[in-house]
């Protein structure tokens, strides 16, 4: 009897190891049916031609796929075809700047000047205490609003990074270096200047040889034609939310902040980087470690360090991430340390109004990476265009009102066409002024990252002059004919 109970028993133990590894197959096969279905549903809704997502666990790749087409060739993407990464180009221009400082090149409390000495802004002495450290965590006290005006300029120049930082040297800061954070493509605009000098390389060649090359990112690149020579294809602008191919080219000037170029299977590398951090050959432990060391608090669980974002540090929902935008490409990266989870998402259209869509599938995915409920994504209703619409429609019908009155004739109260006719040609020459203050970005921003919002200003921009002057002219008109 107690052999037969033995048997049974060790058969028991047998199907239990023999269904275990099945089980766990199944597990992760739902998984990635899961995420098929939610980044599917994700791409239709928001009507993106064309993505790439990869996801690494403890080192290794877990999901690796990519939808749609590229943007004037419409070739077929894959995770080979490289996007541009937006504002995840800061996080690898720190970690060249890593890379100097682990080599001694530099040092991280060391002055700007010391390097570049003709680094200059409106106010010297302020200049001359601005760090490396202040650039790479963003508190050197240049705004937001002066980075966003030397930014997407599409040149093609091989020397537009030392152009820009030098027509920095009229800005006026708006926080002493160090006192508050303010997020800026101007503090890495300057750090990419650095970069050229030290190494007397330009910034693109340093990337390739120091950054790109031992990390084995193979199709990244950082200037305009080793991206095009590598597979980069410009993507789409979106008007009310329908994909329109980009009218915005590649930026060389941009590269430091903004406009590396990367594939899917080239973030693998850098979040492979960030899982081994202790224990890889790229950076020493110490050094990796100040790179992702939370410096400067930016909301209640939000900090920046060394180029990367961190969120809820030094505890179990710690994440290192970035997000990246273009006129053209929208870009999240993220690495959890607690659970080994990492991935990249790298999509081929934007619009400033559209951004925050991306970061919820990025929560969704790890939602159901865990094991839980993914979040619902927001369906995006170009609800500021349509009422800009509405508003062009009516000005159009008041414009159509007052040629009949001009061509009738019949007019009255002279002094209440006047003061309608003052009020609309004032409104029309504020209007852009206006937008400009509201959103805190520059003319050049608002055009490039809100094509259709822009256009449709400047309609309602050309119906209200119009209206105000042809108003202005009917109460003239009126004062002479006597009525």
């Amino acid at each position: 009897m107690k052999m037969l109970k033995a048997t049974i028993l060790c058969l028991l133990f047998n199907v239990f190891i023999l269904f275990l590894p099945t089980s766990h197959v199944f597990a992760e096969q739902d998984i990635r049916s899961t995420l098929d279905s939610y980044v599917e549903n994700f791409l239709e809704e928001h009507r993106i031609p064309g993505a790439s997502i990869a996801i690494v666990h403890k080192n290794d790749i877990f999901y690796s796929k990519s939808w749609g087409v590229t943007g004037e060739s419409e070739e077929k993407v894959t995770t080979e075809t490289p996007f541009t990464i937006g504002s995840i180009s800061k996080s690898l221009t720190g970690l060249a700047i890593m890379r100097l400082i682990e080599e001694g090149t530099v040092h991280l409390d060391d002055p700007v000047q010391k390097y570049i000495p003709w680094f200059s802004l409106k106010d010297k002495k302020a200049a001359s205490k601005i760090t490396i450290k202040h650039l790479l965590t963003q508190t050197s006290g240049i705004s937001t609003y002066s980075g966003l005006s030397i930014s997407d300029r599409e040149s093609k120049d091989l020397d537009a990074i030392k152009k820009n930082v030098e027509s920095l040297s009229n800005v006026k800061l708006t926080a002493a270096p160090g006192e508050k954070h303010q997020y800026s493509n101007a503090n890495f605009l300057i750090l990419g200047a650095l970069i050229e000098e030290v190494t007397n390389q330009t910034y693109s060649e340093y990337m390739e040889k120091q950054v790109f090359s031992p990390l084995g990112m193979k199709y990244a690149a950082a200037d305009h034609s080793t991206a095009y020579k590598k597979g980069y294809v410009a993507g789409y602008q979106s008007w009310l939310g329908i994909p329109r191919k980009s009218a915005v080219t590649y930026d060389n000037g941009g590269a430091p902040y903004g406009y590396i170029t990367a594939s899917a299977t080239d973030m693998v590398q850098y979040i492979k980087l960030l899982s081994q951090h202790e224990s890889n050959n790229f950076l020493s432990e110490n050094t990796m470690n100040l790179y992702v060391s939370p410096y400067v608090q930016t909301g209640e669980h939000r900090y920046y360090g060394l180029g990367v974002r961190i969120s809820n540090p030094n505890s179990k929902e710690e994440m290192i991430w970035h997000s990246g935008s273009t006129p053209d490409s929208h870009a999240e990266v993220f690495f959890i340390p607690e659970t080994g989870w990492g991935g990249v998402i790298l999509s081929n259209k934007n619009h400033i109004l559209e951004e925050e869509a991306l970061i919820y599938l990025k929560q969704g995915i790890i939602n159901i990476l865990n094991g839980e409920e993914p979040v619902d994504v927001p369906k995006y209703n170009p609800i500021i265009q349509l009422i800009m619409i509405g508003i062009l429609c009516l000005f159009f019908v008041m414009f159509i009102y007052q040629l009949v009155k001009v061509k009738s004739g019949k007019v009255r109260n002279r002094s209440l066409w006047r003061i309608s006719g003052i009020i609309s040609f004032i409104l029309s020459i504020t209007i852009i002024p206006l937008l400009i203050y509201s959103v805190g970005s520059p003319w050049h921003a608002i055009k490039v990252f809100a094509a259709d919002i822009a256009l449709l200003t400047k309609i309602m921009f050309t119906f209200l002059a119009l209206n105000g002057l042809l108003s202005i002219y009917i109460s003239f008109k009126q004062s002479k004919e006597g009525y």
